[in-house]
Protein backbone atom coordinates (compact mmCIF):
# COMPACT_ATOMS: atom_id res chain seq x y z
CA UNK A 1 0.00 0.00 0.00
CA UNK A 2 2.90 2.17 0.95
CA UNK A 3 4.65 1.68 -2.42
CA UNK A 4 1.45 2.47 -4.20
CA UNK A 5 0.99 5.88 -2.51
CA UNK A 6 4.41 7.02 -2.65
CA UNK A 7 4.33 7.98 -6.55
CA UNK A 8 1.04 10.01 -5.74
CA UNK A 9 2.49 11.98 -2.83
CA UNK A 10 6.14 12.81 -5.18
CA UNK A 11 3.73 14.35 -7.64
CA UNK A 12 2.06 16.08 -5.13
CA UNK A 13 5.15 17.55 -3.80
CA UNK A 14 6.49 18.39 -7.40
CA UNK A 15 3.63 19.95 -7.99
CA UNK A 16 3.65 22.58 -4.81
CA UNK A 17 7.71 22.83 -5.17
CA UNK A 18 6.09 24.01 -9.09
CA UNK A 19 3.78 26.57 -7.27
CA UNK A 20 5.77 27.73 -4.66
CA UNK A 21 8.13 28.50 -7.14
CA UNK A 22 5.87 30.49 -9.64
CA UNK A 23 4.78 32.19 -6.36
CA UNK A 24 8.24 33.02 -5.68
CA UNK A 25 8.58 34.63 -8.77
CA UNK A 26 5.34 36.43 -8.65
CA UNK A 27 6.55 37.75 -5.72
CA UNK A 28 10.15 38.78 -6.53
CA UNK A 29 7.94 40.21 -9.48
CA UNK A 30 5.87 42.03 -7.64
CA UNK A 31 8.18 43.56 -5.01
CA UNK A 32 10.51 45.68 -8.52
CA UNK A 33 7.09 46.85 -9.74
CA UNK A 34 6.62 48.58 -5.92
CA UNK A 35 10.18 49.49 -6.19
CA UNK A 36 9.63 51.36 -9.14
CA UNK A 37 6.09 52.38 -8.06
CA UNK A 38 8.22 53.58 -5.43
CA UNK A 39 10.92 55.57 -6.92
CA UNK A 40 8.05 56.95 -9.34
CA UNK A 41 6.53 58.25 -6.68
CA UNK A 42 8.72 59.48 -5.01
CA UNK A 43 9.98 61.53 -8.63
CA UNK A 44 6.79 63.06 -9.52
CA UNK A 45 6.98 64.10 -5.46
CA UNK A 46 10.44 65.81 -6.33
CA UNK A 47 8.75 67.52 -9.44
CA UNK A 48 6.06 68.80 -7.61
CA UNK A 49 8.33 70.11 -5.03
CA UNK A 50 10.56 71.92 -7.63
CA UNK A 51 7.34 73.47 -9.55
CA UNK A 52 5.95 74.58 -6.09
CA UNK A 53 8.74 76.38 -5.29
CA UNK A 54 8.68 78.42 -9.10
CA UNK A 55 5.30 78.71 -8.58
CA UNK A 56 6.09 80.89 -4.94
CA UNK A 57 9.16 82.93 -6.98
CA UNK A 58 6.44 83.82 -9.63
CA UNK A 59 4.24 84.94 -7.21
CA UNK A 60 6.69 86.90 -5.14
CA UNK A 61 7.47 88.52 -8.41
CA UNK A 62 4.04 89.78 -9.18
CA UNK A 63 3.37 90.57 -6.04
CA UNK A 64 1.28 88.19 -4.80
CA UNK A 65 2.22 87.61 -1.36
CA UNK A 66 -0.28 84.20 -0.74
CA UNK A 67 -1.26 81.79 -3.37
CA UNK A 68 -2.43 78.31 -2.81
CA UNK A 69 0.71 76.76 -3.92
CA UNK A 70 2.74 79.05 -0.93
CA UNK A 71 0.50 77.66 1.29
CA UNK A 72 2.28 75.77 4.44
CA UNK A 73 3.17 72.07 3.14
CA UNK A 74 1.90 69.30 5.90
CA UNK A 75 -0.12 66.91 6.50
CA UNK A 76 -2.47 64.80 9.13
CA UNK A 77 0.33 63.53 11.30
CA UNK A 78 1.37 59.99 12.17
CA UNK A 79 -2.13 58.15 12.68
CA UNK A 80 -2.92 54.30 13.99
CA UNK A 81 -2.59 52.05 11.35
CA UNK A 82 -5.09 49.41 10.84
CA UNK A 83 -4.32 45.81 10.51
CA UNK A 84 -6.54 45.95 7.46
CA UNK A 85 -4.23 48.48 5.56
CA UNK A 86 -2.39 47.44 2.35
CA UNK A 87 0.55 48.66 0.99
CA UNK A 88 -2.06 49.63 -1.67
CA UNK A 89 -3.78 51.87 0.56
CA UNK A 90 -0.84 53.35 1.60
CA UNK A 91 0.44 54.30 -2.05
CA UNK A 92 -2.98 55.68 -2.66
CA UNK A 93 -2.43 57.73 0.50
CA UNK A 94 0.49 59.35 -1.40
CA UNK A 95 -0.89 59.87 -4.85
CA UNK A 96 -4.12 61.37 -3.04
CA UNK A 97 -1.45 63.81 -1.53
CA UNK A 98 0.22 64.39 -4.97
CA UNK A 99 -3.16 65.06 -6.25
CA UNK A 100 -3.97 67.74 -3.58
CA UNK A 101 -0.58 69.37 -4.35
CA UNK A 102 -1.36 69.26 -8.11
CA UNK A 103 -4.58 71.12 -7.73
CA UNK A 104 -3.42 73.72 -5.41
CA UNK A 105 -0.58 74.63 -8.43
CA UNK A 106 -3.42 74.43 -11.03
CA UNK A 107 -5.70 77.07 -8.50
CA UNK A 108 -1.98 79.23 -8.32
CA UNK A 109 -1.77 79.06 -11.88
CA UNK A 110 -5.04 80.64 -12.38
CA UNK A 111 -4.84 82.95 -9.95
CA UNK A 112 -1.37 84.04 -11.39
CA UNK A 113 -1.88 84.09 -14.58
CA UNK A 114 -4.99 86.64 -13.83
CA UNK A 115 -3.06 88.70 -12.19
CA UNK A 116 -0.56 89.01 -15.10
CA UNK A 117 -3.56 89.63 -17.56
CA UNK A 118 -4.72 92.45 -15.28
CA UNK A 119 -1.16 94.01 -15.51
CA UNK A 120 -1.13 93.46 -19.16
CA UNK A 121 -4.84 95.23 -19.33
CA UNK A 122 -2.98 98.52 -17.50
CA UNK A 123 -0.22 98.46 -19.30
CA UNK A 124 -1.94 98.73 -22.54
CA UNK A 125 -4.24 101.55 -20.81
CA UNK A 126 -1.75 103.59 -19.46
CA UNK A 127 -0.20 106.62 -21.61
CA UNK A 128 2.63 106.60 -23.37
CA UNK A 129 5.34 107.13 -25.86
CA UNK A 130 5.25 109.78 -28.92
CA UNK A 131 2.58 109.51 -31.80
CA UNK A 132 4.22 112.06 -33.82
CA UNK A 133 7.57 113.51 -34.14
CA UNK A 134 8.43 117.10 -34.58
CA UNK A 135 9.59 119.58 -32.14
CA UNK A 136 8.49 119.41 -28.46
CA UNK A 137 7.20 122.59 -27.47
CA UNK A 138 5.72 124.47 -24.21
CA UNK A 139 6.05 122.05 -21.34
CA UNK A 140 3.93 121.10 -18.51
CA UNK A 141 3.34 124.43 -16.31
CA UNK A 142 3.10 128.23 -16.16
CA UNK A 143 3.87 129.73 -19.34
CA UNK A 144 2.81 133.15 -21.14
CA UNK A 145 -0.37 133.07 -22.95
CA UNK A 146 0.42 133.25 -26.77
CA UNK A 147 -2.55 135.01 -27.65
CA UNK A 148 -2.84 136.93 -24.48
CA UNK A 149 0.62 137.73 -23.18
CA UNK A 150 -0.67 137.24 -19.78
CA UNK A 151 1.49 134.45 -17.63
CA UNK A 152 -1.07 131.49 -17.33
CA UNK A 153 -0.98 127.30 -16.40
CA UNK A 154 -0.44 125.10 -19.26
CA UNK A 155 -2.07 121.51 -18.79
CA UNK A 156 -0.62 119.74 -22.00
CA UNK A 157 2.44 119.06 -24.14
CA UNK A 158 1.75 119.38 -27.73
CA UNK A 159 2.24 116.11 -28.74
CA UNK A 160 -0.41 113.15 -28.57
CA UNK A 161 0.57 109.81 -26.84
CA UNK A 162 -2.43 107.31 -27.49
CA UNK A 163 -3.41 104.46 -25.24
CA UNK A 164 -5.96 101.59 -25.52
CA UNK A 165 -9.27 103.44 -24.47
CA UNK A 166 -12.96 105.00 -25.21
CA UNK A 167 -13.65 107.92 -27.19
CA UNK A 168 -15.68 110.07 -24.42
CA UNK A 169 -16.09 112.79 -26.82
CA UNK A 170 -14.82 113.87 -30.27
CA UNK A 171 -15.99 117.31 -31.18
CA UNK A 172 -15.55 121.05 -30.97
CA UNK A 173 -14.68 122.63 -27.21
CA UNK A 174 -13.90 125.74 -26.06
CA UNK A 175 -10.63 126.90 -26.08
CA UNK A 176 -9.04 123.43 -27.46
CA UNK A 177 -11.13 123.71 -31.23
CA UNK A 178 -11.74 120.03 -32.07
CA UNK A 179 -10.52 118.05 -29.29
CA UNK A 180 -10.50 114.37 -29.08
CA UNK A 181 -10.92 112.93 -24.89
CA UNK A 182 -10.08 108.98 -24.23
CA UNK A 183 -10.87 107.28 -21.29
CA UNK A 184 -8.32 104.72 -20.57
CA UNK A 185 -9.87 102.81 -17.35
CA UNK A 186 -7.80 102.43 -14.20
CA UNK A 187 -8.17 106.04 -13.36
CA UNK A 188 -6.34 107.61 -16.68
CA UNK A 189 -8.15 110.20 -19.23
CA UNK A 190 -6.25 111.57 -22.05
CA UNK A 191 -7.36 115.13 -24.32
CA UNK A 192 -6.21 115.88 -27.86
CA UNK A 193 -6.81 119.65 -28.82
CA UNK A 194 -6.54 121.64 -31.81
CA UNK A 195 -6.82 119.52 -34.16
CA UNK A 196 -7.64 119.85 -38.29
CA UNK A 197 -9.57 116.89 -37.88
CA UNK A 198 -10.91 114.43 -36.18
CA UNK A 199 -10.90 110.74 -37.39
CA UNK A 200 -12.60 109.26 -34.50
CA UNK A 201 -16.22 108.99 -32.94
CA UNK A 202 -17.75 108.90 -29.86
CA UNK A 203 -18.08 105.63 -27.96
CA UNK A 204 -15.56 104.08 -30.55
CA UNK A 205 -12.95 101.54 -28.70
CA UNK A 206 -8.99 102.83 -29.49
CA UNK A 207 -6.20 100.86 -29.08
CA UNK A 208 -2.30 102.40 -28.82
CA UNK A 209 -1.63 103.47 -31.91
CA UNK A 210 -4.69 104.42 -33.47
CA UNK A 211 -4.96 107.63 -35.50
CA UNK A 212 -7.06 109.93 -33.50
CA UNK A 213 -7.18 113.04 -35.95
CA UNK A 214 -5.02 115.07 -38.02
CA UNK A 215 -2.56 118.32 -36.50
CA UNK A 216 -4.18 121.73 -36.87
CA UNK A 217 -4.67 124.84 -35.61
CA UNK A 218 -8.10 125.30 -34.28
CA UNK A 219 -9.30 126.94 -31.15
CA UNK A 220 -7.24 129.08 -29.26
CA UNK A 221 -4.00 128.36 -31.30
CA UNK A 222 -1.51 130.76 -32.97
CA UNK A 223 -0.43 127.86 -34.61
CA UNK A 224 -1.00 123.83 -36.18
CA UNK A 225 0.28 121.80 -33.22
CA UNK A 226 -0.80 118.97 -30.99
CA UNK A 227 -1.95 119.85 -27.62
CA UNK A 228 -1.46 116.61 -24.94
CA UNK A 229 -3.06 116.04 -21.81
CA UNK A 230 -3.16 113.38 -18.82
CA UNK A 231 -5.11 113.18 -16.07
CA UNK A 232 -4.56 110.57 -13.41
CA UNK A 233 -7.79 110.19 -11.01
CA UNK A 234 -9.75 113.30 -12.12
CA UNK A 235 -6.14 115.45 -11.66
CA UNK A 236 -3.65 116.82 -14.55
CA UNK A 237 -0.29 115.21 -14.18
CA UNK A 238 2.65 116.12 -15.93
CA UNK A 239 2.39 114.25 -19.48
CA UNK A 240 6.24 114.02 -19.56
CA UNK A 241 6.16 110.94 -17.04
CA UNK A 242 4.46 108.98 -19.69
CA UNK A 243 6.63 109.95 -22.89
CA UNK A 244 9.55 108.46 -23.01
CA UNK A 245 12.52 108.85 -25.19
CA UNK A 246 11.64 111.75 -27.93
CA UNK A 247 11.37 110.35 -31.87
CA UNK A 248 13.75 111.00 -34.05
Amino acid sequence: MAGIAAPHLLFKIQAQAETLSRLAEENRRLREEKRQFEASLSEMGNLVAVVEERAKRIASAVGLKRTPAAEPSGGSGARKVSTGDSLQDMLNEEMEALRIRSRRLDASFDEMDEILRARERVLASTPAGFPVGGFCSEGYGWRNDPITGLREFHQGMDIVAPADGVVASAARQAGYGKMVQISHGYGYTTRYGHLSEILVRSGQRVRRGDILGRVGSTGRSTGPHLHYEVFKAGRAVNPSRYLGPRPT
